[in-house]
């Protein structure tokens, strides 16, 4: 279904937005899901318009990543939305447009108008959030991603900011009917920016070495996460596999191993703007 997102971008519906989201549905979030965000300080140096890329847990996702963006960076974000789930039917792609700014996003095929309508908005200054794995996890494990993020990052020339989101499957994963409120957390990687004549395909492979790292540091910690130098990824072990072993070793134990106040901070409100 072809679906005009333009109308969510109006001056009128941002401010509508802003308060919908920072008086409602954000608060909501933050006290079923707890979000600690870790390495703050990226996002409030950010050069925008960026390309955001996370990992996808659940549902939950989309409206966690907003509610620890700093408010500028939150009212001038729009989120790539799977077009046949997000956008199937008027009511609710008019819903996710209104709400979570969303835009669609073929998963199902190649489509160019998707592309295009997200290097056009990223070009007129919009952050844009993508979720590379294209589509949320069915067992809590991250799952490689593809290459558009990388594509859109390389012809508009904007960075892409790395983020892992942990512990939003344990609340509301995918098959899951009930709610289950927990904590929350989500790294902030340093932004990558292509290198000259790299390659969609290489460009990923760094984006999800990225990923890797900071999914090793919200089951760890800063210092444990960047022991091995170089390339996150051992010889022979997908990156897939290592954060296993290290989230489910350490996830019961992140109390004791994360330092209280190194790093990291705990989200409050804040007011729309625009």
């Amino acid at each position: 279904m072809e679906f005009d997102t333009s109308f969510a971008r109006r001056d009128s519906v941002r401010v509508a937005r802003a308060v919908l989201l920072d008086g409602v549905v954000l608060p909501g979030v933050r006290a079923i899901a707890r979000p600690r965000l870790i390495a703050g300080e990226v996002l409030d140096a950010l050069d925008e318009p960026v390309v955001f890329v996370a990992n996808h847990q659940s549902h939950l996702d989309t409206p966690v990543v907003l509610s620890v963006l700093p408010a500028r960076v939150r009212h001038r974000t729009v989120v790539g939305a799977g077009a046949d789930y997000f956008f199937d039917r008027p009511s609710k792609a008019f819903a996710s447009a209104l709400v979570l700014g969303a835009i669609p996003i073929e998963r199902q095929r190649v489509s160019r108008r998707s592309a295009e309508l997200a290097e056009q908005l990223v070009e007129e200054g919009w952050n844009l959030l993508l979720f590379p794995e294209g589509g949320r996890t069915p067992d809590g494990l991250p799952q490689e991603p593809k290459a558009g993020a990388a594509q859109v990052a390389l012809r508009t020339g904007r960075p892409v900011v790395p983020l892992f989101i942990d512990g939003t499957w344990e609340i509301l994963g995918k098959g899951q009917r009930r709610l289950r409120p927990g904590s929350t957390t989500i790294v902030v990687g340093e932004p990558l920016t292509a290198r000259e004549g790299e390659r969609p395909g290489a460009f990923t492979a760094r984006i999800a070495d990225a990923l890797a790292l900071a999914g090793r540091e919200a089951a760890t910690d800063f210092w444990e996460a960047r022991r091995t130098k170089g390339t996150f990824v051992p010889e022979g072990r997908s990156w897939i596999e290592l954060w296993q072993r290290s989230a489910h070793r350490h996830r019961d134990e992140r109390e004791r191993l994360w330092p209280r106040n190194f790093g990291s901070r705990t989200v409050d409100g804040d007011s729309p703007e625009l």
